[in-house]
């Protein structure tokens, strides 16, 4: 028997549930009857202006189904981001002022063959500096995605800031005083280059550090967002944005002429934009381990006085976020408690690096300790150690994941605590640091498997996560070389 009618029930991709009816029936309850009427063509009709208009805006600048498809951080980092990219745009328009005067533009005794060959030494410098931070800064930007996201707007700032002041520059001189100093046109074009260089080396840096950022946010903890929607909204809302700047700066520019002006415009553009974007990297909570994250937790959960019972507890990734440093040295051993240096660590050495900072003694001992492990800790020689610390040395295995980068991490961690809480004397003997290791190594083996479960209750994502900045210089390969070695 054939149903004459019925009530579809249907959720759209932003959560809504409207019921449509397909057919007709007086039988249909008078309560989903009702509810039929509901529909999203009704809706639309029925809300008021300022609603549609704000859910159009939202369907445009916004990716589908917000806010299930993007972490909760989205919208936060976003309204910072807009702000940033607002004053950049402000600045960029008196960079790209003093950028054409010292080209030559205004200058009567200036020719367009100067001018070419300036602009074409500026693009050499910019190309290169692309291709050498490219090899250098490539594969470390997922780790400490937050501080090269900061960072790249700094050294964008700086580029601003040389354009700006770059026409100025020609009635600087120092040969008088100090000769191997450039001078006049000279700094000028030394300036423009530099600035064209560091232009260069923040889109590297931003590009490679909002890719990672894009990525956890179309991560959320239930679901998953589309990336490359994200990347097409973001794009829509920036040139929005951009252009927003552009037409208020033409109205403003033309009245910014004196240098006392400049200055101050300058100074307030770049403070509002350094100031948003910290504000906008502060917003993000990323649920990933890295060397400061790891820390943080390590420390805390292996702090007794951490939970109100006297159990170890497990920071969530936003308690975590709220004590991150934005820009902090990755090598540095920080007490989280104590919120000190408490020693330096260098991940995926090799073991010939190694040699020249141990003995061969205690490399060997090493070496034959962690046979079972995916990762070899060395301990440098205490008279490189510094009022930091001591200084650990990691190699890894052929075959090493991300798990055994936190546990290096973790166990370099507990010998930089262990030494603290004891208060040891920087020349300490090799005896004593060979049992530091190793009790610490034991300490690492019984908490190790129950700091990770007590971290995956607090929300962290355990599978993921990268210690060390880059590739490792070498790998052991093996167990039976290191052995002949």
């Amino acid at each position: 028997m054939t149903a004459s009618s019925s009530v579809v029930a249907e959720r759209d991709e932003t959560g809504r549930i409207f019921y449509t009816t397909v057919g007709h029936s007086t039988d249909i309850p008078a309560k989903k009857t009702a509810r039929t009427t509901d529909t999203s063509r009704n809706r639309l009709f029925n809300e008021k202006p300022l609603q549609a208009l704000g859910r159009s805006i939202s369907a445009i600048f916004l990716p589908a189904g917000y806010p299930n498809t993007v972490t909760p951080d989205y919208l936060h980092y976003q309204m910072y981001n807009d702000v940033q990219e607002f004053c950049s745009s402000l600045s960029g328009l008196l960079a790209s002022r003093g950028a054409l005067e010292g080209f030559g533009v205004g200058n009567a005794s200036a020719s367009a063959t100067q001018a070419l060959l300036l602009s074409v030494l500026k693009d050499v410098c910019s190309r290169f500096t692309t291709i050498i931070g490219a090899y250098y800064f490539g594969t470390s930007l997922y780790p400490e995605t937050k501080t090269f996201r900061f960072l790249a707007d700094v050294i964008n700032d700086t580029s601003i800031v040389l354009d700006t002041i770059s026409p100025y520059f020609t009635s600087i001189s120092l040969s008088a005083t100090s000769p191997y100093i450039p001078s006049g046109s000279t700094l000028q074009i030394t300036a423009l280059c530099m600035s064209g260089a560091m232009r260069s080396l923040c889109s590297l840096v931003a590009g490679g550090s909002k890719a990672a950022l894009t990525d956890h946010f179309a991560s959320p903890v239930n679901g998953k967002g589309d990336v490359g929607e994200l990347n097409a909204k973001n794009a829509s809302r920036s040139t929005v944005v951009a252009l927003t700047g552009v037409l208020l700066g033409t109205l403003i520019v033309p009245y910014i002429t004196t240098r006392t002006s400049i200055y101050t415009a300058l100074f307030f553009l770049v403070f509002g934009h350094l100031l948003a974007n910290y504000l906008a990297v502060r917003s993000v909570v990323l649920r990933s381990f890295n060397r400061q994250r790891s820390s943080i937790l390590w420390s805390t959960f292996r702090n007794p006085k951490g939970g109100a019972d006297g159990r170890s507890v497990g920071l969530t990734p936003i308690d975590v976020s709220n004590r991150e440093i934005i820009l902090d040295i990755p090598s540095r051993i920080r007490d989280a408690v104590a919120n000190r240096v408490i020693g330096h660590c260098s991940l995926g050495v090799s073991v010939h690096y190694a040699l020249t900072r141990c003995n061969t003694s205690h490399v060997l001992k090493m070496l034959q300790h962690f046979q079972e492990e995916p990762y070899v800790l060395f301990v440098a020689e205490s008279r490189s150690w510094g009022r930091g610390g001591p200084c650990i040395l990691v190699s890894f295995k052929e075959g090493y994941g991300s798990l055994g980068q936190l546990r290096a991490w973790l166990h370099a961690l507990e010998i930089a605590a262990m030494w603290s809480t004891r208060h040891m004397r920087p020349s300490v003997g090799p005896s004593e640091i060979e049992d530091m290791v190793l009790s610490t190594h034991e300490t690492l083996r019984k908490e190790f498997s129950r700091f990770m479960g007590c971290m995956k209750e607090a929300g962290w994502n355990i599978d993921e996560g990268a210690m060390m900045m880059g590739s490792p210089a070498s790998v052991i390969m093996s167990p039976e070389t290191t052995k002949d070695a």
